[in-house]
């Protein structure tokens, strides 16, 4: 099986390329900048297609002929999440291919209105666009928050850094109940792949959505494995109520409006994480340990302390 990994320079694009090559898969790459591959991920690849960008329709056309499947790996920026997306989609469709994993590996985004959260607007809109006009049924991966991420303003408790202590906020009467989706990228890597060969329905063509996180945590034990791993002092504080939370969004939203959502956005997040929207269930779970032993919340904390 060949399998082209579009964004394959990236992060994640090179993790993704060294499982699925582990399991045996040919792996065609896809991206811009050949010298940011690992030298021995490039000696390993069944060949690499050079882009200008993701309007690059020959190179999306050469890239796609001939392969079982994709997996969309670009970088998570709106233009690429929709724009990109969309080409490499068509390009896909051109070529007859009926297996794609569209770029996800974020929060449940199912749930949400369009509008209610701008980062994952361009997600939303992919996923019905593609659902009104193409044949290919994409497979989309729900893993919650990369732990790279988790203690930065944007993760759980938009983490405040000061002099003394880091501090962790929540809202609501039920902020530190809400457990909170994560993964680590090398987890998420080798799920993926699993699900690629052995998701249900997925190598029929059929799509779906499957949630890989590597563990769901709450606020107060991703503070505490923070402070068991780092050996520094942190803090839990109320930060105020939902509806005051949301008034402060409100507001940011006319001030700065749409073209500077990135203003706003770890607010906007803590909006919807203290809400429980993005709370994954027991059965939506796809059996990770099957395939990787999940991370432990300490590991994953470990090297960004």
């Amino acid at each position: 099986m060949v399998v082209l990994i579009a964004g394959i320079t990236g992060s994640l694009g090179q993790r993704l390329t060294r499982t699925a090559l582990d399991r045996g898969l040919a792996v065609r790459g896809l991206g811009r900048s050949p010298d940011k591959l690992d030298p021995t991920i490039a000696a390993s690849l069944e060949s690499f297609v050079q882009s200008a960008s993701h309007e690059d329709i020959p190179a999306l056309d050469k890239a796609v002929a001939g392969v079982d499947s994709i997996i969309n790996a670009y970088s998570p920026t709106d233009i690429l999440s929709l724009d990109g997306s969309l080409l490499l989609l068509r390009a896909a469709e051109r070529a007859g291919i009926k297996v794609f994993i569209a770029s996800s590996w974020n929060y449940d985004w199912t749930r949400m209105k369009y509008g209610t959260f701008e980062h994952y607007d361009t997600c939303i809109a992919f996923e019905h666009h593609a659902a009104l006009t193409s044949t290919i049924r994409p497979v989309y991966l729900f893993t919650g928050i990369f732990s790279s991420y988790i203690l930065t303003p944007f993760g759980p408790g938009a983490p405040v850094v000061g002099p003394e202590k880091i501090v962790f906020r929540y809202w609501g009467d039920d902020g530190l109940k809400k457990k909170h989706p994560w993964v680590t990228q090398d987890d998420a890597a080798a799920y993926t792949i699993d699900v690629l060969l052995h998701g249900q329905g997925v190598q029929d063509g059929q799509g779906g959505f499957f949630y890989i996180p590597s563990g769901r945590s709450t606020l107060v034990e991703i503070a505490e494995a923070y402070g068991r791993v780092s050996g520094k002092p942190y803090g839990i504080e109320k930060a105020g109520s939902l509806d005051e939370l949301r008034q402060q969004i409100d507001e940011s939203r006319k001030r700065f409006g749409r073209g500077r959502s990135w203003d706003y956005a770890s607010l906007a997040a803590e909006l919807l994480t203290n809400s429980g929207i993005f709370e994954m269930a027991d059965e939506q779970l796809y059996d990770v340990n099957k395939v990787k032993t999940a991370t432990t919340l300490d590991d994953a904390l470990r090297e960004f302390v």
